[in-house]
């Protein structure tokens, strides 16, 4: 051990203990601690003059007065940090997240027994202190790795994991502004059937067929729907999840049943229609969806079901790109072995964090909880749970699959970037992604599919002509029962889709809402309905 200490020493800008924590400090904001304990001979007055003060360990014989004192250590913990006093003057926003995953992945690389857990948290010091707090990422290590010199190269060597943060973000950082996360998990119950995010588009078609289904048939006449793209699937790049001929619509149900939980579907008594935002689909398939292969996805088909993942799955699809992004190349027999314990840890982190909050929230939490502890035969549950999702993802050019592995591809990555900044922003794990979603979709999109290519006008007063003119063609397809209405949600996703896939402007779902409830406003009225959680555009003549 000894050794390895005077390597980081020998290594570090600075080396100091303070209070139970010997910590070498490394550029970049970072740390390795050691925690130890106290040894009870050692003298009280003293004791106290040495644990509430910052004492330097400068050379060699510094040290070896520490380590005559015999103290025991119990810890070791890997730290990067950010002081949030220093947020105002930041130029670009620091990813600590995506810093702490960088490490872990090549942590991982070196041994995957090395890590015993990792977090971010606030950390605000002694209580009395006036401070704004350091927010930080700690990574535990195994005991059998602390004493072991060649993991201490490997870490000083590869400890630089600085990562860009696109500019959209920067106000946030800088104003300290946080993003509402009602902290309400979100989940889809899925079969391992339900694999082609296509078929949600052959639905899309059915509905503009048939207005309305009723719901004691909608299984067998989707079935019987499908067949006719039966080729093109079995043509397909990935041709599982086929929906096959039945008596009964039993292979088809699956959809039907995620469906619903995406919203796309809407059950008004006896009778299916489409959902809200399924209807937005319906309006803009024919323009910018591929309906030459059914399973093949446009940029439109992308951005429109990678976001309602993202939104009714975040818990779920969020822990298996984690995953992906740590190991970069796995296998699912791998991923089935170690998701329940990472989906444990995190609920458990989530559980942690929410503790003084919402009693509705813990509740929830502690039934998820419970319910995901208590799975017997985990192996046999859990291929409903991952297969579906490594599926979506190939289809959302997430990841990619060579023979039995699949690999995360530089989109996943980039789209796991933008969720670990989300949890920058607000200086905590999200649980929920929708107010984020509702700001940064399409420029989490355009950054990760195209490169950010898009470019907003320099004039702001031409994208809300764009956008004025788009909240007016939304009154042709989105009425309602109130003459001269329309549901608020409808018109302004059907105008971030078109200002984004006709004009190439990135505007977020919230950012049409806050315009139109401007002051100055001329032209729409929009008022949000608490109840529905929703809302209605007018005109204003």
């Amino acid at each position: 051990m000894k050794e390895v200490l005077e390597y980081y020493l020998n290594n570090c800008r600075q080396a100091m203990t303070y209070q139970n924590e010997l910590s070498f400090e490394f550029g970049n904001d970072y740390a390795i601690s050691f925690s130890f304990d106290i040894n009870e001979e050692e003298n009280d007055d003293d004791l106290d003059d040495e644990h509430y003060s910052y004492n330097s360990i400068c050379a060699l014989p510094d040290l070896e007065l520490f380590l005559g004192k015999g103290r025991k250590f119990t810890t070791v913990t890997i730290k990067g940090y950010e002081y949030l006093g220093w947020r105002e003057d930041l130029s670009e926003g620091k990813s600590i997240t995506n810093e702490m995953y960088s490490l872990v992945k090549k942590i991982n690389s070196f041994d995957t027994r090395a890590i015993l857990e990792y977090h971010v948290t606030v950390d605000y010091g002694e209580a009395m202190c006036d401070v704004e707090g350091n927010y930080l990422f700690a990574i535990q290590i195994a005991e059998e790795f602390w004493g072991n010199d060649e993991f201490a190269k490997f870490i000083i060597e590869n400890s630089e994991c600085t990562v860009s943060v696109p500019d959209f973000y920067t106000v946030f950082f800088r104003n300290r502004i946080e993003i509402k996360d009602n902290r309400a998990v979100s989940i889809l119950s899925t079969n391992t059937k339900v694999r082609r995010l296509g078929y949600f588009k052959v639905l899309s078609l059915l509905l503009k067929e048939n207005k309305s289904v009723p719901a004691a048939s909608i299984n067998r006449k989707f079935e019987n729907y499908c067949l006719k793209y039966k080729g093109f699937l079995e043509s397909n790049q990935f041709n599982k999840g086929l929906i096959n001929t039945t008596k009964t619509g039993i292979s088809a149900k699956p959809y039907i049943d995620t469906a619903c939980d995406l919203e796309f579907l809407n059950r008004i008594n006896n009778a299916f229609y489409s959902g809200k935002t399924f209807k937005v689909y319906q309006t803009l398939q024919t323009e910018f969806s591929d309906l030459d292969n059914i399973f093949s996805l446009s940029d439109f088909d992308k951005i429109f079901f990678l976001e309602h993942i993202l939104r009714n799955d975040y818990f779920y699809f969020s822990c298996v790109l984690e995953l992906m992004f740590i190991e970069e190349r796995t296998t699912y027999s791998h991923l089935n072995k170690v998701f329940q314990h990472k989906i444990v840890s995190r609920l458990e982190r989530y559980r942690q964090s929410s503790e003084f909050g919402d009693r509705k929230v813990l509740s929830n939490l502690d039934i998820i909880l419970n319910r995901i502890k208590g799975w017997k035969k985990a192996d046999i549950y859990l291929e409903h749970v991952i297969m579906p999702r490594l599926n979506w993802m190939l289809d959302l050019n997430v990841i990619s699959r060579i023979n039995n592995e699949y690999a995360i591809t530089e989109i996943g990555k980039k789209i796991f970037r933008h969720l670990c900044i989300w949890n920058d922003v607000n200086t905590n794990e999200i649980v929920s992604a929708n107010g984020f979603l509702d700001r940064f979709m399409v420029h989490l999109f355009d950054d990760c599919y195209n490169d950010s290519g898009a470019i907003n006008p320099d004039k702001e007063s031409l994208i809300l002509e764009k956008m004025h003119r788009y909240i007016g063609e939304s009154f042709d397809f989105f009425k309602t029962l109130a003459p001269n209405r329309v549901t608020a949600s409808q018109a302004a996703n059907y105008t971030k889709y078109k200002l984004y896939l006709d004009d190439r402007i990135k505007v977020g779902y919230q950012y049409i809402l806050d315009k139109l409830s401007d002051k100055d406003e001329e032209k729409f009225i929009f008022k949000f309905q608490e109840q529905y959680q929703d809302g209605y555009i007018q005109k204003i003549y």
